[in-house]
């Protein structure tokens, strides 16, 4: 995110370090990749949506946010099959957490 200038909304709604982010994420992956569920034990049930739901995310953010795990993906798993898979399953995240209709709706406080 911070290298991609085209991933420029999208990294103004996180915080100016995004070490709480990669950690965040990182939990939350362990679990649901099927390894210890970190991010459970550390603050509940992950519930995307109601943890997004301040965020303003139309497709403009989707997409941005999409970029950097594409890139993340292909600089990581090399395996044509599961790439592919781990594209579409992030994919279908990005879109569940779309909450707004328009393009860009703007930035709301962060959690």
């Amino acid at each position: 995110m911070d290298t991609l200038s085209e991933a420029r909304v999208v990294r103004l709604m996180h915080p100016l370090s995004l070490a709480d982010s990669a950690d965040s994420l990182f939990k939350f992956l362990s679990g649901w990749f099927g390894g210890p569920p970190l991010f459970q034990l550390e603050r509940g049930h992950p519930r995307l949506r109601m943890r997004h739901a301040p965020f303003a995310v139309s497709i403009v953010e989707r997409d941005e946010w999409m970029l950097c795990m594409r890139q993340a993906i292909d600089e990581q798993v090399n395996d044509i099959a599961l790439n592919s898979k781990l594209q579409r399953m992030f994919s279908e995240m990005a879109d569940h957490m779309i909450n707004t209709d328009g393009q860009s709706a703007g930035i709301a406080a962060p959690v």
